[in-house]
C-alpha cells in the first residue's frame, strides 16, 4: 500500500493493493499540477506493475489527471511497460496521443516495437519519424538495426547505416555493434567484419557480436579465432560469449576445444547458466565425446527440455541408441515432460535400432499423449518404420497423410524406403505420383531413386534417372555418381563405371571410389580394384574398410604376398577391420551378439543352436563359403570362425527364442557376407521362417530357400563354374531330369552348392534345391512355378 498524504501543494494519492493483479486508486486533486513526490509515486507504481490489466488502470488515472502531457517521462515509462507486456497496439495508442514528441518518446516506441518483434512497424516509425523533422539519435539506431537484422532486410539496414554515418554516429560503439550484428543476420558477414575493424574501441557486446557473427555464418575457425584475439585484449567473455563459442566448437567437431570451453566455464562459474550448460552438451555431443557430455549433465542443478534433447540427441546421433532409450526412460521419472523434438530423437534411435517393437510403442506413446505430430516427426516415424522391417506400416502412414501433411521430405523417405528393401520398381511409380501431384524431385530424391536401382539391378531406369537429373536443373552431385558407378558396378559393368568416373567435372571422392572397389571385389577385378584402392588409400588412409576389401580381392586372387603387405600396412597404422555386431529383437528386450560373442548370458545354448543348424542346412545342400576367411587360417578353423558370425549367432538366438510363424528381424552394422547370404536361404527353408536381415546395406527378406535381392547383391553365388547343363522341353518331368542329373555327376557333387539359375521366357527366377531333393522323382515343378512354360534351360553351380 502506497499513502501520500495531504501536502503543502494540496495534492494526495492513496493506493491499494488488493490483489497482485489489481490496483486501485483513490484521487482528489485540490491544485491543478503535480509535485515531484506524486511523480515519484508514480513511477514507483509503473516499475512494481506487474499485469496488464494493472498498467491500464495506472495509464487511464495518468490520462485522466494530464500527468502524461506534464511529465514525458510517465508517458516513455508506460510505451515500455506496454512492450514488455506484448502490447505494442496500445503504446503506439498512447504514443499518439501525446502532443510535441521528442526524439526520447520516438525512441522508446521504435524500442517498443523492437522488442515486440514488430519490425515493420519499427521501420514505418522510424521513416516517420525522419519526415517529421525529428533528427535520430544514437539511441535510434541499434532498435533500428536490430530490427533489419530480425527480418534480414539487408536494403533497409544499409539505408539506416547511411543515415548514422551523415548524422555522425556510426563510430558510436552501440551503433557499431548494432551494424555488425545487422550485416552477420544479413548474411554479409565480411561487412561485418568491416565495421568491427574500423572500430576505435570494442567493448564486450562488440566482440560477441563479431564473434557470433561468424559463428551463425557456419565459420567456426574465424570464430574461434576472433575469441583467442578477445582472450588477448583481458576481456572476459561472458555467458552470452561462451554460448556462441562452444556452438562454434560444436560445428568443428573438436573434442580439444570443447573441453577448453568447459575449464572457461568452470573458471567463471557458467555452470549453473542452463544456457551455457547446454551449448556445451551440444558441443561434446557433436565432438563424439558422448561421456564428457554425461558427465556434465548429470552435474547440472537444473534441467530443462532442451538439456534433455541435447543429451538424447548424443546419445543418438554416436551410434548408442539403446542408452538414449534408457535416458527417455529416467526422463520420465525425473518427471521432465518429452515434446515433439523429444519424440524425433527416440524415433530416430529405434529406427538406428531396428527396433519395430519399441518404435511400435513409442509411436504409441506420441499418440496417447496427443502430442502434436508435425510433418517432420511424421517422416521420421514413416523412415522407422521401413528401417524396422516393417514396410506395409510405413505405406500405410505415407498414404493415410493428406497432401498438406507431406512435403518433399516425406517422398523421400518414402522412395528410399522402397529403395533399401529392394523394391526399385515400387520407388519410380512412387516418384510418377510425386511429380502428378506437383512436387519435382530434388538431390536428395535423385539419391535415393539411384540407390533404389542399384539393389534392384535396375541399370537401364537408373540411366535414365540420372539423365532426367539435368533436364530437371538438379546438378548431380558426388553422391550421384557414388550411385552410378555403385548401380553400373553391381551389374558387372565396370568399364562404363570406371569411364563415368573419368567423365566427372570434379574429383571423385572416397565414396565414389569405395562403390568401384567393392564392384571389383564382386566380380574379381584386381587391375581395377588396386587402381580405386590407390586412391582411396590417398583420400581415407585411415579407413580400415578399404584395405579389407582390397585384401579380399587379392585373397579371391591367391596373391598372398599382396594380402600379407597389406595386412602390415594395417598392422602398422593401428587400423582394425570395425567389429561386427548383430542385434535381434525379442519380448520387450534387444539382444545384441558380437562375432564370436561369449557375453550375451546364453551364449552357450546360442553356440550350440548354431552349430545344430549348420549340421542341418548341410544336409540338405549347404557348404560353408570359406573364401571370406584369411589364407592363413586352418581349414576347421575357418569353418569354426564363420559358424559364429554376429548375424547366424543373431538368427540362432530368433529360432531359439521367437514363436515359430513370426518373422525373425535382424540388424547388423556391416555386410553381410556371402556365407550367411546362403545359410539364411536355406535355414528359411527348412524351418519355413521368414528372416529379415538389415546390413549397412539394405534389406534382405529370406523366405523359402531364396532371398528378395536374387543374389543381386551376392552375385558371386551365381558366376561359379557351370558343371553341367541341360535342356528340359514342356514334356519333359523336370524331377526326372534333376534325378538324371545327379546320378550322372557322381561324386562329383558331394561338395558343391547346388543353386538353379532357372531362365524362363519372360522370367529370371533363382532358388537354392536342397540336395536330398534331387533324389526325389516327383514333380518339383510346383516349387518354383514353371509348370506350364515352354521350356528353361537348367544350370548347375559349383562354388
Amino acid at each position: 500500500m502506497h499513502r501520500l498524504g495531504l501536502g503543502g501543494n494540496g495534492w494526495y494519492l492513496i493506493s491499494c493493493r488488493r490483489s497482485p493483479n489489481n490496483l486501485f486508486f483513490s484521487y482528489s486533486s485540490l491544485s491543478s499540477r503535480p509535485n515531484t513526490s506524486s511523480i515519484a509515486s508514480y513511477d514507483h507504481l509503473l516499475h512494481s506493475c506487474n499485469s496488464l490489466n494493472s498498467l491500464k488502470q495506472i495509464h487511464s488515472s495518468l490520462s485522466t489527471s494530464g500527468f502524461i502531457k506534464q511529465s514525458p517521462h510517465l508517458g516513455a515509462q508506460i510505451i515500455i511497460k506496454y512492450s514488455q507486456f506484448s502490447d505494442p497496439l496500445s503504446a503506439r495508442s498512447l504514443f499518439d496521443a501525446i502532443h510535441g514528441l521528442n526524439s526520447f518518446l520516438w525512441n522508446t516506441m521504435i524500442r517498443a516495437y523492437t522488442n515486440a518483434h514488430h519490425s515493420s512497424e519499427t521501420l514505418q516509425l522510424y521513416a516517420l519519424m525522419r519526415r517529421t523533422g525529428v533528427g535520430p539519435d544514437n539511441y535510434t539506431f541499434p532498435f533500428v538495426l536490430k530490427a533489419c537484422a530480425s527480418r534480414s532486410l539487408l536494403f533497409q539496414g544499409k539505408l539506416a547505416h547511411g543515415d548514422a554515418l551523415r548524422c555522425g554516429f556510426e563510430s558510436d560503439m552501440f551503433v557499431e555493434a548494432a551494424l555488425v550484428d545487422m550485416y552477420a543476420k544479413c548474411g554479409q558477414t565480411d561487412d561485418g567484419r568491416a565495421v568491427f575493424d574500423r572500430m576505435t574501441k570494442r567493448d564486450l557486446v562488440c566482440w560477441t557480436a563479431m564473434i557470433t557473427a561468424y559463428e551463425q555464418a557456419l565459420r567456426p575457425k574465424e570464430s574461434l579465432v576472433l575469441f583467442h584475439h578477445m582472450q588477448q585484449e583481458r576481456l572476459c567473455p561472458d555467458s552470452i560469449t561462451t554460448v556462441s563459442i562452444a556452438s562454434a566448437v560444436a560445428q568443428l567437431g573438436d573434442a580439444k576445444s570443447a573441453r577448453s570451453v568447459h575449464a572457461h566455464v568452470l573458471r567463471n562459474r557458467f555452470l549453473e547458466d542452463v544456457f551455457v550448460t547446454n551449448s556445451l552438451l551440444d558441443a561434446y555431443a557433436k565432438c563424439g565425446n558422448v561421456d564428457d557430455a554425461r558427465l556434465l549433465f548429470d552435474q547440472m542443478k537444473e534441467r530443462d527440455g532442451i538439456s534433455w534433447n541435447s543429451m538424447l540427441s548424443g546419445y543418438a546421433q554416436n551410434g548408442r541408441a539403446s542408452e538414449a532409450l534408457l535416458l527417455f526412460n529416467q526422463m520420465q521419472v525425473y518427471g521432465a515432460n518429452p515434446n515433439p523434438v523429444t519424440a524425433l530423437i527416440l524415433v530416430s534411435a529405434c529406427a538406428y535400432l531396428g527396433s519395430l517393437h519399441l518404435g511400435k510403442e513409442l509411436h504409441s506413446f506420441i499418440i496417447n499423449s496427443r502430442m502434436a505430430i508435425d510433418t517432420a516427426l511424421r517422416n521420421a516415424i514413416i523412415d522407422m518404420y521401413a528401417k524396422c522391417g516393417d514396410l506395409e506400416s510405413a505405406v500405410q502412414m505415407f498414404n493415410n497423410s493428406s497432401p498438406s501433411e507431406r512435403n518433399i521430405s516425406s517422398w523421400n523417405v518414402m522412395i528410399s524406403g522402397y529403395g533399401m528393401h529392394g523394391l526399385g520398381k515400387e520407388a519410380l511409380e512412387l516418384l510418377s505420383r510425386m511429380q502428378e501431384e506437383g512436387i519435382e524431385p530434388n538431390h536428395i530424391t535423385f539419391t535415393s531413386l539411384l540407390s533404389s536401382c542399384s539393389h534392384a539391378g535396375l541399370v537401364d531406369e537408373g540411366r535414365k534417372c540420372f539423365s532426367d537429373m539435368i533436364k530437371l536443373s538438379v546438378t548431380p552431385e558426388l553422391k550421384h555418381y557414388a550411385c552410378m558407378v555403385d548401380m553400373l558396378g553391381r551389374a558387372g559393368l565396370l568399364c562404363e563405371a570406371f569411364n563415368l568416373i573419368k567423365e566427372m567435372p570434379s574429383e571423385p571422392n572416397d565414396g565414389v571410389w569405395g562403390a568401384l572397389l567393392l564392384a571389383c571385389r564382386i566380380h574379381g577385378n584386381t587391375e581395377l580394384g588396386e587402381l580405386a584402392a590407390k586412391n582411396l588409400f590417398q583420400l581415407e588412409p585411415e579407413h580400415a574398410g578399404y584395405y579389407v576389401l582390397m585384401s579380399n580381392i587379392y585373397a579371391a586372387s591367391s596373391k598372398w604376398q599382396e594380402v600379407g603387405k597389406l595386412r602390415r600396412d594395417m598392422k602398422s597404422r593401428g587400423l582394425r577391420k570395425p567389429a561386427a555386431f548383430s542385434v535381434v529383437e525379442f519380448g520387450k528386450e534387444v539382444h545384441g551378439f558380437h562375432t564370436a560373442d561369449q557375453t550375451h548370458r546364453q551364449f552357450r545354448e546360442v553356440y550350440r543352436k548354431v552349430e545344430s543348424l549348420v549340421v542341418e542346412i548341410k544336409m540338405v545342400g549347404y557348404m560353408p563359403d570359406r573364401s571370406c576367411i584369411l589364407h592363413d587360417v586352418e581349414e576347421e578353423d575357418k569353418e569354426h570362425i564363420l559358424n559364429y558370425h554376429s548375424e547366424k549367432l543373431a538368427v540362432a538366438f530368433g529360432i531359439m527364442k521367437i514363436d515359430p510363424g513370426m518373422t525373425i528381424l535382424v540388424t547388423k552394422n556391416l555386410r553381410m557376407c556371402d556365407d550367411c547370404h546362403s545359410a539364411f536361404k536355406f535355414i528359411s527353408y527348412i524351418y519355413h521362417r521368414k528372416i529379415i536381415v538389415r546390413d549397412a546395406n539394405r534389406f534382405h527378406h529370406f523366405q523359402g530357400g531364396s532371398c528378395s535381392c536374387k543374389d543381386y547383391c551376392h552375385p558371386e553365388l551365381k558366376t561359379g563354374k557351370a558343371i553341367y547343363k541341360t535342356s528340359i522341353k514342356k514334356s519333359d518331368h523336370l524331377g526326372q531330369v534333376i534325378a538324371q542329373t545327379y546320378s550322372d555327376w557322381g561324386e562329383l557333387d558331394k561338395r558343391a552348392l547346388l543353386l538353379l539359375d532357372i531362365k524362363l521366357v519372360g522370367l529370371e527366377e533363382s532358388s537354392v534345391i536342397p540336395v536330398k531333393a534331387l533324389k526325389d522323382k516327383g514333380p518339383l515343378s510346383s516349387k518354383i512355378g514353371i509348370l506350364e512354360q515352354k521350356g528353361i534351360n537348367l544350370k548347375i553351380y559349383s562354388k
